[in-house]
Parts: structure tokens; C-alpha cells; sequence
């Protein structure tokens, strides 16, 4: 089945990811970076219990010949590392981001990269891949997610982000691994067909960890697809494009999957990082804003118990994903509420990992102050955060204490993590690396290995299995 036969877009995607030309040397800049703050990521997960719990469950290929998982010391079949390196990077809602008319991360497709490019170098019939290539493959990855979500919109009708790393999963696996483009073609349309997830797992009433495991789950499946791909597994041609069967048709209700612009390294040089809460990213700048009022509060005599009341007016995709009432159920109800994360930077002056868990969590004075808190959209916000010159994540906080007849106020419409605030957010990224390190065997070793990672000499001629044993345990 020729490669031509395929519906256009599909070719489209292959054809780039599969192109031999170089990147600069600010997207690789960049694509290090964010390697190491995934990395950073799946190493703090590694000391949560629920996200252990869960990878405990899934070991079923564990083989001393397997493939190294980071923040743990198992080996395992491809498939099940790339479910827990996937899962492990998104875990914490930490890892980076790509907002538009779709949300996603496009970090989560490492656990594919990695996973893939190991288990070709584990074997006799493909030479052994180093972090040149898994680098180059990122960028292109990166690329694919966010350039589609730039103007497809799944979250209207109920489906979840993380159908775009399946797709891009599977293309990257099919890439690295050396097959051809026939059958990563094959990989992408058994993705493009494959059942997608709702989003009810992120919103009220049903939010919960599975939000968490989602995008593991994804990025091993587009792993998976693409191993079928090798042993001449067929692909389907028109799996967006048919009549009524068709994921145009049958997903979409009838809108074409599209690209809106060339695929470049606009992503990567773009890409959203997480510094330095690890806050949903609608909430990024209210949380910061938060932490700047306590500071002003505190500096005329007031504490977070003179506060009488805190309007937050933020972005219409705020309100829908985190403008919460009602009792927080868990960790992932409240990492995606945006008044108690603006509440523990109110009352702390921070916002770190624990005060999504126990004892944090059932602190009266702190659900007291949350429920203090309102959301409503400012249309503005909402523009300037749909503007491609912009992209911005506006946020403005509005705070009343008792006694005091003028409102507090503070607004920021760009995170730290944001490309017109990069510079800033470089040596930042490197403390919340050292600080994901901080409860791990490595924590000793963390300067060596973050040098290491946003390092061209050091780093990017290693061999991918000799880059997963820096960060396994012994």
C-alpha cells in the first residue's frame, strides 16, 4: 500500500518528522531544557505515593535486559516504560505546556521517544540511537502536538487532549525506531482510529488520577501501534477522510483535522514551562499574583485572616477547566482548582507539590479563605490569550480585608515560564530541578546530572540507554 493512497495530512505528518534537516541551536537549547525539566519531573513523581501505587501495578515485563525507568530501578518492555516514564513526567502537573484552542504537554510524548529509542538500541538489529537523535525527535514531536492543537479543538466535544499523543507517539516511535514512512503511516492511522478518551477525568464531578496515568496510557499506545507497524501490521488510508466512518466525520462531527500553519520549531521555541508551582497553567499567573498580594498584605499589617474577599478575573478556558466549588475531592481535584491554589499562595506564600496532599489539604483556615475566592471571565483576557502575537495566560486578583476600604490589586498576563519572560525562567527551571531531586537517592548528584543535561559536549552524543542509567536507581 503506497504512502501516496493516505489522506494528505497524514503524509503531511510523516513526511516532516521524517526530514534529515538540522535545528539551530536555540531549539536544541531549548529542547535540552526541557528534557532535563522532564526528567525533573518524573524523578519527583518517583516519591509520590499514589503515582507509585499505581506504577507498582503495572510491571508485567520486567527483564534485567529491558529498558531503564527513570526515578525507579526497574527494566522493563518497551510498551509498559514508556506508560511509566509518560506517566511519571505528567504525574505532578509539572511538566511543560502548549495552550491554544487545544490544551496539552507535549513532554508527555517522551515516554515514547525514550522508551523506543532504548529498546531499538537494546537490540542486535538496530544500532544503537544516541541523544542527538532523541533531541531531534522531540523538536519534530513537539511540533506535530502543538501545531495541532493550534486550531483543533477536542475539548468541545468532550474529548480528551491527550488523543494528540497518541498520535504524535506514534510517529515519533515509528521515527526513531527506523521504519519506514508505509509504516509509520500504518502506526499513525491505527492511532487516528484507535477509541479516544472523555475528558470527564479533569473536570467536576469525576476529577481524579487518572489525569495523571492519561497521557502514559496515550504515548505507550502510540508505541505500541508503531511495534505493530514493524511486523507489517496494514494502515488505513482514509482513517480521517471516509464517509461517515471517518475521524473527520465520526470524532470531529464534520471539521477536518488541520494544520494552521508550516511545521517548523515553532513549539519548541514557544513551548510554556512550569516555574516555578506547579499550578494547572491557566492558574500560573493568579498564583503568582497570590503569593506578590500576601507579600503587600503582610507589608501594611494585614495576614491572609483579614481577608474579607478575592475576585479573580481570568480567561474563559480557566472557568471551564479550573473554576471550582464544592468539596475537593483528592489531589487532582484540587491541582485543577484554581481558588485553592490561589488560597495557599495567599496563606504560605507558595505553592509547592505537598500542599496538593495531606495535611495541607484539610486545613480549616485554608478552605475558609478558598471559599472566599470567585472567578469570573474578563472578555480581554480571553482575546489577548487566543492572540497569536500574544498567547498570553492573564490573570488579575482583587483582594478585600476587612478594614481597609480600597481593594488590593495585581494583575500579570505572562508567566515566568512564558516565551516573553524566558531568560527569567532559565536558572529558575534549574532550582525546581534541584528541588524534584531533593527526596530522591540522586539529590547528591544533581548538579552533575543538570549539567550534564543542558550540556551540547556532554550530552548529546550519549547513547540513550547510558543517558536512562543516570537517573535509575541502583
Amino acid at each position: 500500500m503506497g504512502c501516496a493512497e493516505f489522506d494528505e495530512l497524514l503524509v503531511q505528518l510523516v513526511d516532516y518528522a521524517y526530514e534529515q534537516t538540522t535545528f539551530d541551536d536555540e531549539a536544541l537549547r531549548l529542547a535540552r531544557y526541557c528534557l532535563l525539566d522532564s526528567i525533573g519531573c518524573a524523578i519527583a513523581a518517583s516519591s509520590d505515593s499514589d503515582c507509585m501505587r499505581l506504577m507498582r501495578g503495572a510491571q508485567f515485563s520486567r527483564h534485567s535486559e529491558g529498558v531503564p525507568v527513570a526515578g525507579t530501578a526497574l527494566r522493563l518492555g518497551p510498551v509498559e516504560a514508556a506508560f511509566h516514564l509518560g506517566s511519571m513526567i505528567r504525574w505532578l502537573e509539572f511538566n511543560d505546556t502548549w495552550l491554544a484552542q487545544e490544551w496539552g504537554h507535549p513532554s508527555d510524548n517522551l515516554g515514547a521517544i525514550l522508551a523506543s529509542a532504548a529498546w531499538c538500541s537494546l537490540s542486535e538489529n538496530h544500532p544503537a540511537v544516541n541523544m542527538t537523535d532523541v533531541l531531534h525527535t522531540m523538536i519534530r514531536t513537539y511540533e506535530i502536538h502543538g501545531v495541532l492543537c493550534l486550531s483543533n479543538c477536542f475539548n468541545a466535544l468532550g474529548i480528551d487532549h491527550v488523543v494528540l499523543v497518541k498520535v504524535a507517539s506514534s510517529i515519533a516511535s515509528a521515527q526513531i525506531m527506523g521504519l519506514s514512512k508505509a509504516q509509520a503511516l500504518s502506526a499513525l492511522s491505527n492511532a487516528v482510529i484507535d477509541g479516544h478518551s472523555l475528558r470527564t477525568y479533569r473536570h467536576a464531578p469525576n476529577a481524579g488520577t487518572r489525569k495523571s496515568w492519561a497521557a502514559g496510557d496515550a504515548t505507550a499506545r502510540g508505541l505500541q501501534l508503531a511495534l505493530f507497524a514493524e511486523t507489517g501490521e496494514m494502515g488505513y488510508p482514509t482513517a480521517l477522510t471516509a464517509s461517515r466512518w471517518g475521524f473527520n466525520e465520526a470524532v470531529l462531527r464534520g471539521s477536518p483535522l488541520n494544520l494552521s500553519r508550516n511545521l517548523s520549531d515553532f513549539v519548541i521555541k514557544n513551548i510554556l514551562f512550569k516555574v516555578p508551582n506547579p499550578a494547572e497553567y491557566h492558574a500560573q499567573t493568579a498564583v503568582e499574583a497570590a503569593i506578590n498580594l500576601r507579600a503587600r498584605i503582610l507589608a501594611e499589617g494585614f495576614s491572609p485572616e483579614h481577608i474579607e474577599s478575592v475576585r479573580v478575573e481570568t480567561t474563559r478556558p480557566a472557568i471551564q477547566i479550573i473554576d471550582k466549588s464544592g468539596p475537593m475531592k483528592n489531589s487532582a481535584d484540587r491541582d485543577h482548582c484554581l481558588q485553592y491554589m490561589v488560597a495557599v499562595g495567599l496563606k504560605t506564600g507558595n505553592l509547592t507539590i505537598n500542599d496538593f496532599h495531606e495535611p495541607v489539604a484539610s486545613d480549616p483556615h485554608l478552605e475558609t479563605l478558598r471559599l472566599k475566592i470567585t472567578c469570573t471571565e474578563r472578555p480581554s483576557f480571553t482575546e489577548s490569550y487566543y492572540d497569536p502575537e500574544k498567547r498570553a495566560i492573564p490573570n488579575a486578583l482583587f483582594l478585600k480585608c476587612y478594614g481597609r476600604e480600597e481593594e488590593f490589586t495585581e494583575t500579570i498576563e505572562y508567566p515566568l515560564g512564558h516565551v516573553r519572560r524566558r531568560e527569567e525562567c532559565f536558572d529558575a527551571l534549574l532550582t525546581k530541578f534541584h528541588l524534584n531531586f531533593s527526596n530522591s537517592p540522586l539529590h547528591d548528584h544533581s548538579v552533575f546530572l543538570s549539567e550534564t543535561l543542558i550540556s551540547e559536549s556532554k550530552l548529546d552524543a550519549m547513547p540513550v540507554l547510558d543517558f536512562l542509567k543516570m537517573f535509575a536507581w541502583d
